[in-house]
């Protein structure tokens, strides 16, 4: 059944800051990364609690600066640090993630975003490298999905920073004459990019944040990116459901199927096998969609397994 009704489910955050050069982006995901733990960990030191907070630094290590100061009260500790230098691809940052995760990091900053778009190598890069035109925007849009869905589909909190630039346009005044026009910030990134992310903050020189993006609806009117801020995210965030503990029981309720569908059924079995063998796994193992295909299969099953059959399994 499709059809079901809707509830609160517990996130992880995907957080978005933007702003100019000098705006406090980097000080500030890492105010709010050591809130986010603070709650996640509540008895764990301080030098424990910094390790399970990393930096994917394309700034030319301009995070290091922080490391050991203490800012507005707060001790920066020993966060975990990834120096990435170009070319600035999306394999490169998926690497950079997937370090970060095996390293048992819960919220990963990303500083910042947009030299995936414009650095050497970035998205832009791609797009010329494809052959430039219009239409050859096709052939990297399967970068740009993989590179948003790592930032807001992670397992992990993940906080991202993007510049910000001068917008201008040219335009007739009223006396048809044209004009250079200010349209405001533009953030170096992708235009549909805030769409993507849970909250979006925008920081002025000043270091006061803005919300222009806020599903949360906890920031208001603008204000200082505190740990406080990294608390109240993470209470919003866990006021729900745990969506990969709800899936996890029903994964486990299809594999007690599927069990009982080869229980003392030996063709059956040496069938599932064969689809271990097309996943490169054990069934045990399967995620919620493989189970899925392998139980319809299973029950379909009548003949010899044939090529045809386990080719199907993983399309």
């Amino acid at each position: 059944m499709a059809l079901k009704k809707a509830k609160r489910q517990k996130i992880k955050i995907p957080v978005l800051l933007t702003g100019p050069s000098g705006s406090g982006k980097t000080l500030s995901a890492l105010m709010m990364a050591k809130g986010i733990v603070e709650k996640m960990y509540p008895d764990m030191s301080e030098v424990d609690q910094w390790e399970k907070i990393a930096i994917i630094d394309s700034e030319h290590e301009r995070s290091l600066l922080y490391a050991d100061n203490t800012i507005a009260d707060t001790k920066i500790g020993e966060f975990l640090h990834y120096d990435l230098k170009a070319p600035f691809s999306v394999e490169r940052y998926e690497q950079a993630f997937k370090e970060c995760k095996e390293a048992g990091v819960e919220v990963i900053i990303t500083d910042s975003i947009s030299h995936a778009w414009s650095g050497l190598g970035g998205i832009l890069d791609a797009q010329q490298e494809a052959g430039g035109r219009f239409q050859d925007w096709r052939k990297v849009k399967p970068l740009e999905e993989n590179f948003l869905k790592m930032l807001v589909e992670s397992g992990v909190h993940t906080i991202s920073t993007a510049r910000t630039k001068q917008d201008y346009a040219m335009q007739p005044n009223e006396l048809g004459k044209v004009e250079v026009v200010k349209l405001g910030l533009k953030v170096e990134q992708k235009d549909s990019l805030e769409y993507e992310f849970a909250v979006v903050l925008r920081l002025d020189m000043n270091n006061v944040a803005t919300a222009s993006k806020d599903n949360s609806n906890l920031f208001k009117e603008p204000f200082r990116i505190t740990k406080e801020t990294g608390h109240e995210l993470y209470d919003w965030a866990e006021a729900g459901i745990d969506k990969a503990e709800q899936e996890e029981k029903e994964r486990q309720s299809l594999l007690d199927d599927l069990r009982e569908l080869i229980h003392g059924d030996e063709a059956r079995q040496s069938y599932l096998k064969e689809l271990e063998t097309k996943a490169d796994k054990s069934y045990e193992e399967f995620p919620k969609n493989l189970l899925e295909k392998a139980i319809k299969l299973v029950k379909e099953y009548t003949a010899p397994v044939t090529p045809q059959e386990t080719d199907a399994f993983n399309n």
